[in-house]
């Protein structure tokens, strides 16, 4: 998971990063945090295109942007991260609804209290973690959901995956280890470097067309194996062949 917490106190800041740390662990699910003193250079991630988060925990008073502003921002890019907001007062309790935030927690913020808003977001949220594929990167971690996976391309000792939106990873595994974590009912692998996400699959002829408009070519020797595949998977998903 890719958290990013955002507060200009730097005591809130590491008090949050380790109680999250400290939920996570006890999950055994990777996690990465990113932390921001202004909302300014969070929203600037989302608006470039440099990275999304799954969990954005802000303070709302803070000094150019406040929290608020930045969610309000950030929404335009991203109607799917979790949001849990911190301040001093709960004026704006009622506002925070418009940005759909998970929970609105008043400072001095309890080790307890955050402890049942992260409960609260990792039982509504843990379910869809687990239908994924796990990124490692150095020394940190997150997981890839199944449904964003539109395809992996094997690149000598790199993988490239290929996910909706636009979005791509890179991560350093090989492509018959991640081959055995994928459901087989759904993802197919159709030559020696990649494997393809059968939902997104715009049209089957000598080769697949992503629904991006990208050609993956099907193994020749195998074509009429593969392609019997993936249309017994669309009649047995309900879709029109």
């Amino acid at each position: 998971m890719l958290a990013a917490i955002c507060d200009d106190d730097n005591t809130d800041r590491i008090l949050v990063g380790k109680i999250l740390q400290e939920k996570m662990k006890n999950r055994r699910e990777p996690l990465t945090i990113e932390y921001f003193e202004c909302g300014e250079d969070l929203v600037e991630k989302y608006e470039s295109g440099k990275q999304k988060y799954d969990l954005l925990i802000l303070d709302i008073y803070m000094k150019y942007m406040d929290g608020m502003d930045a969610a309000k921002r950030i929404r335009r890019y991203d109607r799917n991260a979790a949001i849990i907001f911190l301040t001093t007062t709960p004026d704006y309790a009622v506002e925070s609804y418009e940005v759909r935030a998970t929970d609105y927690l008043l400072k001095p913020v309890s080790e307890g209290r955050m402890g049942e808003a992260l409960n609260h977001f990792l039982e509504e949220h843990y379910p869809k973690v687990r239908q994924s594929l796990l990124m490692i990167s150095g020394s940190s971690g997150r997981r890839i959901a199944y449904d964003d996976i539109l395809y992996i391309e094997s690149r000598r000792m790199n993988l490239r995956v290929v996910c909706s939106k636009g979005v791509e990873h890179t991560i350093r595994k090989k492509l018959d280890d991640v081959q055995e974590e994928l459901p087989e009912n759904r993802f197919l692998r159709c030559n020696q470097s990649f494997i393809v996400n059968m939902d997104y699959i715009r049209d089957a002829d000598n080769n697949f067309t992503m629904c991006n408009g990208d050609i993956i070519p099907i193994k020749v020797r195998e074509k009429k194996k593969i392609r019997k595949r993936y249309f017994d998977y669309l009649l047995n998903s309900g879709w029109e062949t």
